[in-house]
């Protein structure tokens, strides 16, 4: 996550609109389409961007698919703990074809435990989709999904696509304007709850007034929806941090407590990142000076750190980062392994000759342990950037890293695996199929 103004910058360009129905940023629309194009060049080996999902399970394994004498059903639990060194030496899996293959980067996935669920996101025509796909690993079948109350598509930063156990619960995409499908002027999604064992779809209550701009990923917490704004905003000074809960048993939203505010300056940029039973907040903020406020150049001058229990609805503010970890966290892309948080530095369009580092950080002991150099930057600084599988950290779908070895693994080519639950890593593979990743078997 970025740490100066520079990088706080760059990152807000990249989002999609915030305002409730605007036009598309400048290059969305170019976006899109440049990536329709590069999924078109899967069927020459080429890879798509990432995408984000949720949750796990375990089925029977048999011989492999493309054997063409047998087939193999999907594991998501061999993904899931296996070494870095297994998924290095895995190979592609390739599904059933299916059309809700080529919305696979903008759409939301998701494992059930039975089904791997594709629904919305954009097709290479534009046009923003309000229906799906379930894959049975067991028949090896897709079937449809009912269409939902919305089109939806998710995006880097906006949007996020949750498990729950019982629902998938989409929040925070962006939908076309009343009236039109295809990518155009846009506002933010209403909420989503799909049951598949009902395949019925339903929409969540709206949000207190409070929380209705907000439309930043989410995290499942094992009874709610955890929703907060971790925008850096340059006018700020001070700012807390607005956040909500939705339980989907009740159906209702609460506000978080009042946050904690910024001990000194002015917001440079926030890290959110939710670490099993809490949500750790880094608000990094600087000193300006009136020079450095009119040409938004600010420096670092320090890091708040916070931890939001949300049992018991509380805020505690733990020891502030050293000097030595500051800028490390603060240009860095961050997953939580269940003991400690791994970090990578993301690759800055501005600042693109910088070193290359990683490391490991306990947060309650502010204790920063180098890793091995990474092979290359992560591109993205996404809820998707980094993902901890369980017993590997995946970097931009590229490349494992082994904390026990300190060793870093590249991923079997064409890279650019997707993460989808505590499960599959996937890629759209060209032609309507999606292949997943089968780490070897020891």
């Amino acid at each position: 996550m970025p740490g100066s103004d520079q990088l706080g910058l760059e990152e807000r360009l990249r989002r999609l609109p915030a305002a409730l129905a605007v036009e598309p940023a400048p290059g969305l629309l170019e976006g899109v389409a440049r990536r329709g194009r590069r999924r078109r060049r899967l069927r020459r080996a080429s890879a798509a961007a990432a995408v984000v999902a949720l949750l796990a399970g375990a089925l029977a394994t048999r011989s492999a698919v493309l054997d063409h004498d047998a087939s193999q059903v999907l594991d998501p639990g061999q993904v899931r703990d296996a070494p870095a060194a297994r998924l290095a030496r895995g190979h592609a899996l390739a599904l059933p074809a299916d059309p809700v293959a080529e919305r696979l980067p903008t759409a939301a996935t998701a494992w059930t435990g039975r089904e791997l669920v594709v629904w919305g996101g954009i097709g290479d025509d534009l046009v923003v989709h309000a229906d799906g796909a379930a894959y049975d690993p067991r028949s090896e079948r897709w079937r449809a999904l009912p269409p939902a109350p919305q089109r939806q598509f998710l995006e880097e930063g906006n949007g996020s696509a949750v498990w729950t156990g019982q629902e998938l619960l989409i929040w925070g995409g962006m939908t076309p304007v009343s009236g039109t499908r295809r990518v155009g002027s846009l506002r933010r999604g209403d909420g989503l709850a799909y049951d598949p064992a009902t395949r019925s779809w339903r929409r969540l209550a709206s949000p207190p007034r409070q929380l209705q701009p907000l439309a930043r990923p989410a995290t499942w917490t094992g009874r709610e929806l955890l929703v907060v704004d971790a925008d850096a905003d340059h006018q700020l000074a001070g700012g807390g941090l607005r956040g909500g809960a939705y339980d989907p048993r009740t159906g209702r939203w609460r506000l978080l407590a009042a946050s904690p505010r910024l001990s000194a300056g002015w917001l440079l940029d926030r890290t959110v990142l939710w670490a099993g039973t809490r949500l750790l907040v880094w608000s990094f903020w600087s000193r300006p000076t009136a020079a450095s406020r009119a040409t938004f150049n600010a420096e670092l001058d320090g890091a708040d750190l916070w931890a939001y229990d949300p049992a018991a609805d509380h805020w505690t503010v733990l020891r502030s980062p050293s000097a030595q970890v500051r800028p490390l966290l603060a240009r860095a892309s961050l997953a939580w392994t269940g003991q400690e948080v791994l970090a990578v530095q993301h690759n800055s369009v501005i600042q693109p000759d910088r070193a290359l580092f990683g490391g490991r950080y306990d947060p309650d002991r502010d204790r920063w342990t180098p890793i091995a150099t990474p092979p290359r930057r992560v591109t993205f600084r996404s809820p998707t950037a980094l993902v901890w599988t369980g017993a590997a950290l995946v970097a931009d779908g590229a490349d494992a890293y082994d904390p026990a070895a300190d060793r870093w693994w590249r991923l079997p080519a064409p890279s650019d695996w997707a993460w989808a639950g505590q499960g599959p890593l996937l890629r759209p593979a060209g032609g309507g199929v999606i292949t997943v990743l089968q780490p070897a078997a020891r």
